[in-house]
Protein backbone atom coordinates (compact mmCIF):
# COMPACT_ATOMS: atom_id res chain seq x y z
CA UNK A 1 0.00 0.00 0.00
CA UNK A 2 1.42 3.39 -0.93
CA UNK A 3 3.43 5.02 1.85
CA UNK A 4 2.33 8.52 0.86
CA UNK A 5 -1.39 7.77 0.94
CA UNK A 6 -3.88 10.60 1.14
CA UNK A 7 -7.29 9.61 2.61
CA UNK A 8 -7.57 5.94 1.63
CA UNK A 9 -11.15 5.02 0.76
CA UNK A 10 -12.35 1.96 2.69
CA UNK A 11 -13.74 0.66 -0.59
CA UNK A 12 -10.13 -0.07 -1.57
CA UNK A 13 -9.63 -2.46 1.34
CA UNK A 14 -10.10 -6.23 0.94
CA UNK A 15 -12.97 -8.00 2.70
CA UNK A 16 -10.50 -9.72 5.03
CA UNK A 17 -8.94 -6.44 6.14
CA UNK A 18 -12.06 -4.26 6.09
CA UNK A 19 -13.38 -5.14 9.60
CA UNK A 20 -10.04 -4.09 11.07
CA UNK A 21 -9.66 -0.97 8.91
CA UNK A 22 -13.12 0.26 9.94
CA UNK A 23 -11.96 0.44 13.57
CA UNK A 24 -9.35 3.02 12.59
CA UNK A 25 -11.87 5.23 10.80
CA UNK A 26 -12.37 7.35 13.92
CA UNK A 27 -14.43 10.09 12.27
CA UNK A 28 -16.64 7.60 10.40
CA UNK A 29 -16.17 9.24 6.99
CA UNK A 30 -15.41 5.89 5.28
CA UNK A 31 -11.81 6.90 4.55
CA UNK A 32 -8.58 6.60 6.48
CA UNK A 33 -6.62 9.80 6.97
CA UNK A 34 -2.81 9.53 6.74
CA UNK A 35 -2.67 9.16 10.53
CA UNK A 36 -5.47 6.58 10.64
CA UNK A 37 -3.93 4.68 7.75
CA UNK A 38 -0.51 4.61 9.43
CA UNK A 39 -2.00 3.22 12.64
CA UNK A 40 -3.99 0.61 10.71
CA UNK A 41 -0.95 -0.51 8.72
CA UNK A 42 1.20 -0.81 11.85
CA UNK A 43 -1.37 -3.16 13.37
CA UNK A 44 -1.98 -5.02 10.11
CA UNK A 45 1.73 -5.61 9.42
CA UNK A 46 2.29 -7.14 12.86
CA UNK A 47 -0.35 -9.79 12.28
CA UNK A 48 -0.42 -10.32 8.49
CA UNK A 49 2.01 -10.84 5.66
CA UNK A 50 -0.36 -10.14 2.76
CA UNK A 51 -1.50 -6.78 1.42
CA UNK A 52 -4.81 -5.46 2.83
CA UNK A 53 -5.86 -4.06 -0.55
CA UNK A 54 -8.76 -5.35 -2.63
CA UNK A 55 -7.06 -4.97 -6.02
CA UNK A 56 -4.24 -7.51 -6.03
CA UNK A 57 -2.66 -9.79 -8.61
CA UNK A 58 -1.48 -13.13 -7.23
CA UNK A 59 1.34 -14.08 -9.56
CA UNK A 60 0.81 -17.84 -9.39
CA UNK A 61 -2.24 -17.34 -11.63
CA UNK A 62 -0.03 -16.06 -14.48
CA UNK A 63 1.34 -18.24 -17.23
CA UNK A 64 5.10 -18.78 -17.51
CA UNK A 65 5.89 -15.92 -19.89
CA UNK A 66 3.79 -13.36 -18.06
CA UNK A 67 5.12 -14.50 -14.68
CA UNK A 68 8.61 -13.45 -15.77
CA UNK A 69 7.32 -9.93 -16.47
CA UNK A 70 5.57 -9.80 -13.08
CA UNK A 71 8.78 -10.83 -11.30
CA UNK A 72 10.49 -7.68 -12.58
CA UNK A 73 7.71 -5.59 -11.03
CA UNK A 74 7.44 -7.41 -7.67
CA UNK A 75 9.57 -5.00 -5.64
CA UNK A 76 7.88 -4.60 -2.25
CA UNK A 77 7.84 -6.85 0.82
CA UNK A 78 4.74 -8.76 -0.30
CA UNK A 79 6.40 -11.25 -2.63
CA UNK A 80 4.26 -13.07 -5.16
CA UNK A 81 1.56 -10.38 -5.11
CA UNK A 82 1.38 -7.14 -7.09
CA UNK A 83 -0.44 -4.02 -5.88
CA UNK A 84 -0.57 -0.29 -6.69
CA UNK A 85 2.69 0.93 -8.30
CA UNK A 86 3.69 -2.64 -9.07
CA UNK A 87 0.43 -3.16 -10.98
CA UNK A 88 1.00 -0.02 -13.04
CA UNK A 89 4.53 -1.14 -13.95
CA UNK A 90 3.29 -4.65 -14.73
CA UNK A 91 0.45 -3.50 -17.00
CA UNK A 92 2.84 -1.21 -18.90
CA UNK A 93 5.44 -3.97 -19.38
CA UNK A 94 2.78 -6.51 -20.33
CA UNK A 95 1.39 -4.15 -22.97
CA UNK A 96 4.88 -3.63 -24.37
CA UNK A 97 5.54 -7.38 -24.50
CA UNK A 98 2.88 -8.05 -27.11
CA UNK A 99 1.62 -11.12 -25.22
CA UNK A 100 -2.08 -11.89 -25.56
CA UNK A 101 -3.00 -14.24 -22.72
CA UNK A 102 -1.54 -13.54 -19.25
CA UNK A 103 -3.38 -16.08 -17.09
CA UNK A 104 -3.29 -19.85 -16.81
CA UNK A 105 -6.22 -21.69 -18.34
CA UNK A 106 -9.22 -21.89 -15.98
CA UNK A 107 -8.07 -19.05 -13.73
CA UNK A 108 -10.85 -17.29 -11.79
CA UNK A 109 -11.14 -13.72 -10.55
CA UNK A 110 -11.11 -14.98 -6.97
CA UNK A 111 -7.74 -16.67 -7.52
CA UNK A 112 -6.26 -13.52 -9.04
CA UNK A 113 -7.45 -11.25 -6.22
CA UNK A 114 -6.98 -13.53 -3.19
CA UNK A 115 -4.93 -16.53 -4.24
CA UNK A 116 -7.81 -18.78 -3.15
CA UNK A 117 -9.27 -21.32 -5.54
CA UNK A 118 -12.65 -20.40 -7.00
CA UNK A 119 -15.27 -22.55 -8.70
CA UNK A 120 -14.09 -24.18 -11.92
CA UNK A 121 -14.70 -22.08 -15.04
CA UNK A 122 -14.30 -22.78 -18.74
CA UNK A 123 -15.50 -21.45 -22.08
CA UNK A 124 -17.03 -23.20 -25.07
CA UNK A 125 -16.00 -20.39 -27.41
CA UNK A 126 -12.73 -18.84 -28.50
CA UNK A 127 -12.37 -15.07 -28.36
CA UNK A 128 -12.13 -13.36 -31.74
CA UNK A 129 -11.28 -9.67 -31.88
CA UNK A 130 -13.26 -7.42 -34.21
CA UNK A 131 -12.22 -4.71 -36.61
CA UNK A 132 -13.58 -1.32 -35.48
CA UNK A 133 -16.60 -0.01 -37.38
CA UNK A 134 -19.30 2.57 -36.68
CA UNK A 135 -21.72 0.02 -35.26
CA UNK A 136 -19.45 -1.84 -32.84
CA UNK A 137 -17.71 1.36 -31.72
CA UNK A 138 -21.10 2.72 -30.70
CA UNK A 139 -21.88 -0.54 -28.88
CA UNK A 140 -18.61 -0.32 -26.94
CA UNK A 141 -19.43 3.18 -25.75
CA UNK A 142 -22.98 2.14 -24.87
CA UNK A 143 -21.80 -0.80 -22.72
CA UNK A 144 -19.21 1.28 -20.86
CA UNK A 145 -21.60 4.18 -20.35
CA UNK A 146 -24.53 2.07 -19.12
CA UNK A 147 -22.30 0.34 -16.58
CA UNK A 148 -21.18 3.75 -15.34
CA UNK A 149 -24.86 4.69 -15.04
CA UNK A 150 -25.69 1.51 -13.12
CA UNK A 151 -22.81 2.17 -10.73
CA UNK A 152 -24.27 5.60 -10.00
CA UNK A 153 -27.89 4.40 -9.83
CA UNK A 154 -27.22 1.51 -7.44
CA UNK A 155 -24.97 3.71 -5.25
CA UNK A 156 -23.33 0.75 -3.51
CA UNK A 157 -20.05 1.70 -1.83
CA UNK A 158 -17.14 -0.33 -3.14
CA UNK A 159 -18.85 -1.51 -6.35
CA UNK A 160 -16.93 0.77 -8.73
CA UNK A 161 -14.16 -1.74 -9.51
CA UNK A 162 -16.82 -4.40 -10.19
CA UNK A 163 -18.55 -2.15 -12.71
CA UNK A 164 -15.22 -1.16 -14.29
CA UNK A 165 -14.43 -4.81 -14.92
CA UNK A 166 -17.94 -5.76 -16.04
CA UNK A 167 -18.13 -2.77 -18.39
CA UNK A 168 -14.87 -3.67 -20.11
CA UNK A 169 -15.84 -7.34 -20.32
CA UNK A 170 -19.18 -6.54 -21.95
CA UNK A 171 -17.60 -3.98 -24.28
CA UNK A 172 -15.14 -6.64 -25.48
CA UNK A 173 -18.08 -8.91 -26.30
CA UNK A 174 -19.55 -6.38 -28.75
CA UNK A 175 -16.58 -4.43 -30.12
CA UNK A 176 -12.89 -4.26 -30.90
CA UNK A 177 -10.29 -4.32 -28.12
CA UNK A 178 -8.65 -1.31 -29.78
CA UNK A 179 -11.84 0.69 -29.30
CA UNK A 180 -12.36 -0.45 -25.70
CA UNK A 181 -8.85 0.65 -24.77
CA UNK A 182 -9.24 3.98 -26.55
CA UNK A 183 -12.56 4.83 -24.90
CA UNK A 184 -11.28 3.81 -21.44
CA UNK A 185 -8.18 5.97 -21.94
CA UNK A 186 -10.47 8.91 -22.66
CA UNK A 187 -12.56 8.19 -19.58
CA UNK A 188 -9.40 7.98 -17.46
CA UNK A 189 -8.33 11.40 -18.71
CA UNK A 190 -11.78 12.78 -17.91
CA UNK A 191 -11.57 11.53 -14.32
CA UNK A 192 -8.10 12.95 -13.83
CA UNK A 193 -9.31 16.36 -15.00
CA UNK A 194 -12.60 16.34 -13.06
CA UNK A 195 -12.02 14.13 -9.99
CA UNK A 196 -8.52 14.60 -8.51
CA UNK A 197 -7.62 11.52 -6.44
CA UNK A 198 -4.47 9.70 -5.28
CA UNK A 199 -2.63 8.06 -8.19
CA UNK A 200 -3.13 4.59 -6.66
CA UNK A 201 -6.91 4.99 -7.08
CA UNK A 202 -6.50 5.57 -10.80
CA UNK A 203 -4.16 2.60 -11.10
CA UNK A 204 -6.73 0.30 -9.49
CA UNK A 205 -9.39 1.54 -11.93
CA UNK A 206 -7.04 0.78 -14.83
CA UNK A 207 -6.35 -2.64 -13.36
CA UNK A 208 -10.07 -3.42 -13.08
CA UNK A 209 -10.46 -2.36 -16.74
CA UNK A 210 -7.55 -4.61 -17.71
CA UNK A 211 -8.99 -7.58 -15.83
CA UNK A 212 -12.31 -7.06 -17.60
CA UNK A 213 -10.64 -7.19 -21.01
CA UNK A 214 -8.39 -10.16 -20.24
CA UNK A 215 -11.17 -12.28 -18.73
CA UNK A 216 -13.39 -11.44 -21.72
CA UNK A 217 -10.72 -13.04 -23.93
CA UNK A 218 -10.69 -16.18 -21.78
CA UNK A 219 -14.44 -16.56 -21.29
CA UNK A 220 -16.18 -14.69 -24.15
CA UNK A 221 -19.41 -16.68 -23.77
CA UNK A 222 -19.86 -16.03 -20.04
CA UNK A 223 -21.88 -13.38 -18.21
CA UNK A 224 -19.55 -10.66 -16.94
CA UNK A 225 -21.48 -10.24 -13.69
CA UNK A 226 -21.02 -13.90 -12.80
CA UNK A 227 -17.34 -13.91 -13.75
CA UNK A 228 -16.63 -10.88 -11.54
CA UNK A 229 -18.96 -11.70 -8.65
CA UNK A 230 -15.92 -12.09 -6.36
CA UNK A 231 -14.93 -8.50 -7.10
CA UNK A 232 -18.30 -7.19 -5.87
CA UNK A 233 -18.37 -5.93 -2.25
CA UNK A 234 -20.05 -8.00 0.44
CA UNK A 235 -23.82 -7.59 0.35
CA UNK A 236 -23.90 -6.26 -3.22
CA UNK A 237 -26.79 -7.62 -5.31
CA UNK A 238 -25.05 -9.06 -8.39
CA UNK A 239 -28.35 -10.30 -9.87
CA UNK A 240 -29.84 -6.81 -9.61
CA UNK A 241 -26.80 -5.35 -11.38
CA UNK A 242 -27.65 -7.49 -14.43
CA UNK A 243 -30.78 -5.41 -15.06
CA UNK A 244 -30.67 -2.60 -17.62
CA UNK A 245 -29.85 0.96 -16.60
CA UNK A 246 -33.33 2.00 -17.77
CA UNK A 247 -35.00 -0.62 -15.58
CA UNK A 248 -32.92 0.35 -12.54
CA UNK A 249 -33.63 4.05 -13.13
CA UNK A 250 -37.38 3.45 -13.49
CA UNK A 251 -37.65 1.31 -10.34
CA UNK A 252 -35.48 3.61 -8.25
CA UNK A 253 -37.30 6.80 -9.30
CA UNK A 254 -40.70 5.14 -8.82
CA UNK A 255 -39.92 4.22 -5.22
CA UNK A 256 -37.98 7.39 -4.39
CA UNK A 257 -39.83 10.65 -5.11
CA UNK A 258 -37.54 13.41 -6.36
CA UNK A 259 -34.62 11.05 -6.95
CA UNK A 260 -34.53 11.49 -10.74
CA UNK A 261 -34.53 15.30 -10.51
CA UNK A 262 -31.80 15.14 -7.88
CA UNK A 263 -29.65 12.94 -10.11
CA UNK A 264 -30.13 15.22 -13.09
CA UNK A 265 -29.03 18.22 -11.05
CA UNK A 266 -25.97 16.31 -9.81
CA UNK A 267 -24.88 15.54 -13.36
CA UNK A 268 -25.41 19.13 -14.52
CA UNK A 269 -23.45 20.52 -11.57
CA UNK A 270 -20.66 17.97 -12.00
CA UNK A 271 -20.12 18.34 -15.75
CA UNK A 272 -19.90 21.76 -17.35
CA UNK A 273 -22.36 22.14 -20.22
CA UNK A 274 -19.67 23.10 -22.73
CA UNK A 275 -17.60 20.12 -21.59
CA UNK A 276 -20.52 17.77 -22.26
CA UNK A 277 -21.03 19.27 -25.73
CA UNK A 278 -17.35 19.01 -26.63
CA UNK A 279 -17.12 15.46 -25.31
CA UNK A 280 -20.27 14.42 -27.22
CA UNK A 281 -18.94 15.86 -30.49
CA UNK A 282 -15.61 14.09 -29.99
CA UNK A 283 -17.35 10.75 -29.30
CA UNK A 284 -19.40 11.09 -32.51
CA UNK A 285 -16.28 12.02 -34.47
CA UNK A 286 -14.38 9.00 -33.10
CA UNK A 287 -17.26 6.68 -33.92
CA UNK A 288 -17.38 7.89 -37.51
Amino acid sequence: MGKNAINVDLARISQNALPIAKKYDKDGNKTLSPEEYKAFMEFWSKNNTESPLLMQLHMETLNEETYKIAQLCDTDENKGVLTENELKAFMDKYEESGLEHPFKEGTTVKEVLTGEKGSAISSEEEYKDRKPNVFNQAKVRERLFTNWLKLDIMEYIGSDKFFHAVGNFEAMQVGAEETVKKVCAGQDQDKRENCPRPEADYTEDLYANWLGREFAKMYPDKDAHDVFADLAPKGFNVEKSKKSAFSLTFKTSKSNEGWLKQKFNEYVNYFKVDYIADRFKQEIKDSL
